[in-house]
């Protein structure tokens, strides 16, 4: 363990807690307009400021530009997620709408990862200052991952290479450049810009501006939190639904992507084939099931059923986890859609998952085993926007594809020992896992997971996490060899 840089950790840590005080303090302010329970964060603030603070100030950092290797990078980026969510959790448990720890972590955890599951039975009753945090922590978590690192190149200096190293998601990333801060300063910009508009849009379709912020924050993060039981179905409104998923799929899509698109580079947007895949699963999964509710319920239109299909397919694949009740359509349709819950929204994105990218490169390497089985000399690489990936990346996915679904079952097996129900247990590994925030059974699409048990609530917390900053990153943390010299 002496050989960790614990002062660069603390540095992250306080910096991260500092952050969130500042939200605690927004949040503050937001109560105070509403006529809220203000007190609530200002405590909450106080605490999360003062323990920030000791950390920041006791790490002296003054060698900033000390080389940081992957053992920081790994144990900042995980204990930074964590400690977020262990402050995060005060608001709910001082408010006392949350009388457990482990609920108030639960909720937290849920949030800051975007995975939107909840223990709530009612969410209608809370007071509005929670349900605006609910959905502020998650806008917060929704770029957390992809910008942080690069945001702290000041303060980090070349540590925070390695942070974003550790957490960019996907196969492959541009080498870590000062111009990085220009690129997370603008990639907050657009994501900030998006949620604005999409704030106006709600409005225009006849939400109440409270209802319209909560619900920008957690559809543009594809968080999923409602301040309402039934979500965007309360509304019965189509324009609200096509609004919501067109901002669930630019929150699914690579922010990278969108940021080249504001500079012009619409080519890059279209040839890029993570984007054009992303976009066909959406197609072909909403016509499959559009075809299954027209067999199960005539009396629906065609369009009607399409309508209906596509918004759920969009919700799920992008791990928004905004529900249409389809735990009434028949357990036949959780078929394709934990298939979505596997593979979420693209790289770089608001969304978890095993990511689109890798189940591209998954697909394209089973298709060309068949072609070097038939030319076994022949050296077929897999491509990707025509670049050929080296065979340690290919190997390196298929491990992280074996890892993940390999946790996906050994969660099913201790989910079930825990009290859960075969199907719900299922659907809760993936859920968890890839922060989708969809269960089954008495945690059903619009239902919550008061019902399980303590320990069922703290290894879901876990899977979310573990899911949101990347599973390699977090797991490495308990090898033997991590914590040698």
């Amino acid at each position: 363990m002496g050989s960790v840089n614990w002062k660069f950790v603390s540095r992250v840590i306080g910096l991260t807690l500092i952050l969130e005080s500042i939200f605690m303090f927004f949040t503050t302010g937001v109560s105070f307009y509403l006529k809220d329970s203000f007190g609530v964060f200002i405590i909450s603030g106080i605490i999360t400021l003062s323990i920030g603070l000791l950390l920041f100030f006791l790490s002296e950092y003054k060698t900033r530009f000390k080389i940081i290797g992957k053992k920081e990078s790994c144990l900042s980026m995980t204990l930074a997620w964590v400690s977020f969510t262990v402050f995060g959790a005060l608001p709910f448990l001082l408010s006392r709408e949350i009388t457990s720890y482990t609920d108030a972590f639960f909720e937290s955890a849920s949030g800051i990862t975007t995975t939107g599951a909840t223990i709530f039975t009612n969410v209608e009753d809370l007071p509005k200052s929670i349900l605006f945090w609910r959905s502020l922590i998650q806008w917060l978590g929704g770029l957390g991952v992809i910008v942080f690192s690069l945001l702290l190149y000041p303060l980090l200096g070349g540590g925070a290479a390695l942070l974003y190293d550790t957490e960019a998601t996907g196969l492959t990333h541009d080498k870590f450049q000062p111009r990085a801060i220009k690129m997370a300063k603008s990639i907050w910009l657009i994501y900030s810009t998006f949620t604005v508009i999409l704030i106006g849009l709600l409005i225009f379709g006849k939400m109440n501006s409270f209802d319209a912020v909560c619900h920008a924050f957690s559809t543009i993060s594809t968080g999923g939190f409602s301040t309402k039981e039934i979500n965007i179905a309360y509304w019965n409104s189509t324009y609200l639904e096509i609004v919501t998923c067109l901002f669930m799929i630019i929150g699914a899509t690579n922010f990278a992507l969108i940021y080249f698109l504001f500079q012009g580079k619409i080519i890059r947007f279209y040839k890029d084939e993570e984007f054009r895949w992303f976009l066909a699963i959406i197609l072909v999964v909403s016509l499959m099931v559009t075809i299954g509710l027209q067999f199960d319920y005539q009396t629906n239109s065609v369009l009607h059923s399409f309508k209906i299909a596509i918004f759920q397919v969009i919700s799920v694949i992008t791990g928004t986890g905004f529900s249409n009740n389809i735990i009434n359509w028949g357990s036949i349709y959780w078929i394709p859609f934990m298939f979505l819950m596997v593979t979420c929204g693209c790289a770089g994105s608001t969304s978890g998952g095993m990511k689109v990218i890798r189940v591209v490169v998954l697909t394209k390497n089973i298709f060309y085993e068949f072609k070097r089985l038939i030319h076994p000399s022949a050296i077929i690489p897999v491509r990707v926007n025509g670049q050929a990936l080296s065979f340690s990346t290919v190997q390196r996915l298929l491990a992280f594809a074996f890892l993940y679904i390999t946790i996906v079952f050994v969660s099913w097996g201790i989910l079930v020992f825990s009290g859960m129900s075969f199907m719900e247990a299922l659907v809760a590994a993936l859920s968890s896992l890839g922060n989708t925030g969809l269960g089954f059974a008495e945690g059903g699409p619009n239902g919550d997971f008061s019902t399980v048990s303590i320990f069922a609530k703290w290894y879901m917390s876990f899977l979310m996490i573990m899911g949101r900053v990347e599973i390699f990153a977090v797991l490495i943390l308990f090898t033997p060899a991590f914590w040698k010299k």
